[in-house]
């Protein structure tokens, strides 16, 4: 398969195309057969007057229009248009006894769209019964009602399967379709997650540092400097690394580990002058809960440097009946806390792993958030250390 063949299969072009000249083979099909319809209804008419055969051509033309025109009606009207079908062959019928073969005509066509096979067998079976009356009252041979059944037969279950097929294949190409649209938004709305979680809390210490240099420098420059150089320079590097982060997140790639998440959130912490406490325990952890753990971190430690107002802030985590829990609390103000974009996107996040987020007060009047995860069984991506210590003050 060539390069070009190859970049066609995989965004579906092939698909239109071949679609494309199925249904240009499906008009030539329906045109071949028009034309051997004619056969019946002027080969006939060279023995009669001229008169005969004008009325031949008035039939044939009725049975064109009718033949091209009920494929493309629908409802009430392509019923109007099949009946009609049917009474323009039965009423020829008697003027040629050699043109039973359009009986097969109005059946197949109504085959394309009966979506039962009984239904298709109860119009097959009232077709017969005027076919055979018909037939008799003609006083024909009832090999000629075989030969109406036989082929009525072939051609109605090859196109009541046909249809039956390209239904399916309409149905499947929506479903895809959905799935495509469902992934996009899906995708659009994981960047999105990703976006608030690290851009937010990277504006908020940015903030935080560039408004303490502001406080320092306006106090006593001389004796402030180099401490207000310092924050500047740590806003500097915190600009850099979200820049960094920020690319990771829209490739789907972040690695760091939560140890270094916790490093992060320390410094984070430092600079609101928030003490950082961890205590947490050797837990087996999948690459992807590392991550869900992170961006929940991340989020929880921008809340409390913007709203909580606290002093200190704990992280535990742990592993309890099969259930991993890791928890945030703080000694902040507490109360009321709604839930916003980034809360929001982390329960949707958990969610998606079969884990749960409670939100409440802590025992020593702040915010506590308890994540809880299904432990794994796979190999872990992670396994944290055992850590029960104290950040250091400004």
């Amino acid at each position: 398969m060539s390069e070009e063949q190859s970049r066609a299969e995989a965004s579906g072009t092939h698909i239109t195309d071949s679609k494309r000249g199925f249904v240009r083979g499906r008009s030539i099909v329906r045109w071949v057969a028009a034309l051997y319809a004619a056969y019946f209804f002027f080969m006939p008419a060279y023995r009669h007057s001229f008169a005969v055969w004008i009325e031949f051509a008035a039939f044939y033309a009725a049975f064109v229009i009718i033949y091209f025109l009920a494929a493309k009606l629908a409802g009430r009207w392509q019923t109007v248009a099949l009946a009609l079908f049917f009474l323009i062959v039965f009423l020829y019928y008697p003027l040629n006894r050699e043109a039973y073969i359009l009986f097969a005509y109005p059946f197949t066509v109504l085959c394309l769209f009966l979506t039962r096979l009984r239904t298709l067998f109860l119009v097959l079976a009232a077709m017969m019964t005027g076919v055979v009356a018909e037939t008799r009252y003609l006083g024909h041979t009832f090999a000629t009602a075989e030969s109406v059944l036989l082929l009525c037969v072939i051609f109605g279950l090859t196109n009541f399967a046909f249809a039956q097929q390209a239904r399916t294949n309409s149905l499947l190409e929506r479903a895809n379709s959905e799935i495509k649209r469902l992934s996009q938004e899906a995708e659009r709305e994981r960047i999105a997650r990703d976006l608030h979680d690290l851009l937010g809390h990277t504006l908020t210490v940015i903030t935080v540092k560039l408004d303490l240099a502001r406080r320092l420098l306006s106090h006593d420059p001389n004796r402030d400097l180099d401490r207000a150089r310092n924050e500047i320079m740590e806003a500097e590097q915190t600009a850099r690394n979200a820049l960094a982060e920020v690319r990771e997140a829209v490739a789907g790639y972040r690695a760091e580990g939560l140890d270094a998440e916790i490093s992060r959130a320390r410094r984070s912490l430092l600079s609101a002058d928030v003490k950082l406490t961890t205590a947490l325990a050797p837990v087996n952890l999948s690459s992807s809960q590392v991550n869900v753990l992170c961006l929940a971190l991340r989020e929880a430690v921008t809340n409390v440097v913007r709203h909580a107002h606290a002093t200190v802030c704990h992280v535990t985590l742990n592993e309890r009946d099969r259930t991993i829990h890791f928890t945030i609390e703080d000694n902040g103000q507490g109360g009321q806390i709604r839930e916003g974009n980034g809360l929001r996107g982390m329960r949707e996040r958990l969610q998606s792993m079969a884990g749960a987020m409670k939100l409440s007060g802590s025992a020593n009047g702040g915010t506590s958030l308890e994540i809880t995860l299904p432990l794994e069984n796979k190999s872990p991506a992670q396994l944290t250390p055992q850590i029960v210590r104290e950040a250091d003050t400004l």
